[in-house]
């Protein structure tokens, strides 16, 4: 594909460059160039007087190009065009085959899964974990248990995902605080990899983005309740007003 475009770009150019340029005659003889020397002619004087020799260039006979390199130049003519048309085609076609795919991930649409309550639970539990021990080995021991609680959803991994990765993209599923999602990941990276020491700073840190997390899923979880409760409430009044079947 990419030969096509670049083969029909120099052909395209080359056209355009003849086209704007001077003109020149392909299918025409070289002129031809001959030299006539005059006679000497005798004047009164005593003494002959000798002129230099001149010299003359005719018009170029015209040339009658052969219908073989005619045809020749016709071919080469129609295969430059039928190779734009094609590479033009193609480059539509490309086109048309992508637009598809950029309005999927611009408009997307898709059901929120419901929030499980074993992860609401186990971030709940996390939090009191926050609250007491090593900074340190509180924050890696929490994020773990979000871990845990994500891969109990059942949401399906990607290959090169890691498994923190993997939490961040599952708990991102639900609208929540995506700043405080992204620091209490960093946190826990900090504390898994680093070697300075961590203070009650970072705790309070952890503290915070957990809580709003919870805040965030509750919120969600009740929402997602309430509409569940009213489908239904919908679905037994349409049950009950719908008429019996008639006894033969």
């Amino acid at each position: 594909m990419q030969l096509t475009f670049a083969g029909a770009a120099v052909v395209m150019a080359a056209l355009v460059v003849a086209a704007l340029g001077r003109p020149l005659s392909l299918l025409s003889r070289p002129t031809d160039t001959q030299t006539f020397t005059p006679l000497p002619t005798v004047t009164s004087t005593p003494s002959s007087l000798t002129l230099p020799a001149t010299t003359y260039t005719t018009n170029p006979a015209p040339y009658d190009p052969s219908p073989v390199l005619i045809t020749l130049v016709q071919l080469i003519l129609v295969a430059t065009g039928l190779l734009v048309a094609f590479a033009l085609v193609q480059l539509v076609r490309s086109l048309l085959r992508r637009r598809p795919h950029l309005e999927l991930h611009e408009e997307p649409d898709f059901a929120i899964p419901v929030v499980p309550g074993e992860l609401l639970e186990a971030a709940r539990e996390r939090l009191r974990d926050l609250e007491s021990g090593e900074p340190r080995n509180a924050i890696v021991a929490a994020w773990l248990g979000l871990e845990t609680s994500a891969a109990a959803t059942g949401l399906p991994r990607l290959p090169a995902e890691t498994s923190s990765e993997y939490t961040e993209r599952v708990i991102g599923v639900w609208p929540v605080d995506s700043e405080r999602l992204g620091d209490l990941a960093a946190l826990y990276r900090e504390a898994r990899f680093s070697v300075h020491e961590l203070g009650e700073g970072h705790r309070d840190r952890a503290v915070t983005d957990l809580r709003v997390l919870i805040a965030d899923l509750e919120r969600v979880a009740s929402r997602q309740a309430a509409e569940r409760a009213q489908r239904e409430a919908e679905q037994q009044a349409a049950a009950s007003s719908s008429p019996g079947r008639e006894r033969p």
